[in-house]
């Protein structure tokens, strides 16, 4: 699930750029079936081992590929920088390592 996840973030982290161009709005229809395809995959998957586990409790229940799609977008929204967080230097000033762990614990303490 993990690689499928991945998949479909790093689309949506193209697309999100430009979402008016044609060709990246194909790639994105493109990885949304795959990402299902997936999805629909993984829970044969499920079904399978369902059917071996002995308890109802043991059982693992099915992924909602649609809910899956907006968690993914979601954490993607949340992970991308926003603008408090990139702050540029000036051509003047040096760029010191303290700065620059800064920056990135603000990228994800966020």
């Amino acid at each position: 699930m993990r690689k499928a996840r991945d998949s479909l973030a790093a689309a949506w982290l193209r697309v999100s750029g430009d979402s008016s161009s044609p060709v990246n709005s194909r790639l994105w229809t493109q990885r949304r079936a795959e990402f299902r395809e997936k999805v629909s995959d993984i829970n044969v998957k499920v079904d399978r081992l369902n059917m071996i586990v002995p308890t109802l409790y043991q059982q693992i229940a099915h992924f909602d590929k649609v809910k899956e799609e907006k968690t993914v977008i979601e954490q993607t929204q949340q992970a991308q920088p926003t603008t408090p967080h990139q702050q540029t230097t000036t051509d003047n000033s040096q760029l010191t390592l303290t700065d620059v762990w800064r920056q990135l614990k603000a990228l994800f303490t966020s």
